[in-house]
């Protein structure tokens, strides 16, 4: 049994009895809200869930290095009664998890619960490459802004 074996059996230990279902992938193992149990049903419905995430946990055994990868997942009822992943709506806005105080079907503690069993089993969090793309690229961006708008201000003035 691997280490992510072990994070993966951790997690399903802390979320027992909650509407999350977990998948072992080849590079570590996925967390979603379990729309096929039709036991989570009635609670979907009664906090007019509309929006969570699907999260993937990506682990590097050699390197001791995991990824929290999460995936906006958009939720509606079908005409079969039963809740269904969707693209994005198009509209207002609607319930979120973040706003969700059931912890049941809540993705917020998550990635605390992620954080902490990995950390336990010395894994160390990696950043995720296109959230540091981007944030280098804004960075970039800003300074640009920045340089740009003294150039028309100096030149301006002179």
């Amino acid at each position: 049994m691997t280490r992510t074996d072990d994070l993966m059996a951790m997690m399903q230990r802390h979320m027992q009895g909650t509407a999350f279902v977990f998948s072992r992938t080849a590079k570590g193992f996925t967390i979603d809200l379990d729309l096929a149990n039709r036991q989570w049903w009635p609670l979907i419905a009664h906090t007019n869930l509309s929006e969570t995430s699907s999260f993937q946990i990506i682990t590097d055994e050699i390197d001791s290095t995991f990824t929290i990868v999460e995936i906006p997942r958009h939720i509606e009822w079908g005409g079969d009664e039963a809740p269904h992943f969707v693209a994005a709506p198009v509209g207002g806005v609607k319930q979120s998890l973040k706003d969700e105080v059931d912890l049941r079907v809540s993705a917020e503690p998550i990635r605390r619960f992620v954080r902490r069993e990995a950390g336990g089993l010395g894994f160390r969090e990696a950043l995720d490459r296109k959230k540091l793309f981007t944030m280098l690229g804004v960075a970039a961006g800003g300074v640009a802004a920045v340089v740009l708008v003294l150039v028309i201000i100096v030149n301006a003035l002179g």
